[in-house]
């Protein structure tokens, strides 16, 4: 699930709580806890936890469509940006076939 990562870390600041703290209080690892404030990509169990601690609705921590369209397009995303990318990548592929059967 995609939320709202920077909410999830005023949430946890806002109480003056650590990353470790979150994580003991919610059962949850700190891995899983720093992952989720910096990828803002959460499991339904690690949302349903975080709403718990926080007496929170789950989807109060989930982005919105707006949000989610402005981290898509904006850079911040890590997934392939640009049509380019997948012409190269495409290329490159058909490319090596082609010489896999040239020489092979």
């Amino acid at each position: 699930m995609l939320v709202d990562a920077k909410k999830m870390k005023v949430l946890r600041q806002s109480r003056n709580w650590t990353q470790q703290h979150l994580a003991d209080v919610c059962s949850l690892s700190m891995r899983t806890i720093q992952r989720v404030e910096k990828d803002g990509v959460a499991s339904n169990e690690t949302v349903a936890a975080y709403a718990a601690v926080f007496e929170l609705d789950s989807a109060d921590l989930l982005i919105t469509t707006e949000q989610f369209d402005h981290h898509r397009f904006s850079g911040d995303s890590k997934s392939i940006q640009s049509p380019w990318m997948a012409l190269i990548f495409v290329a490159g592929f058909a490319l090596g076939v082609a010489l896999t059967n040239w020489f092979g």
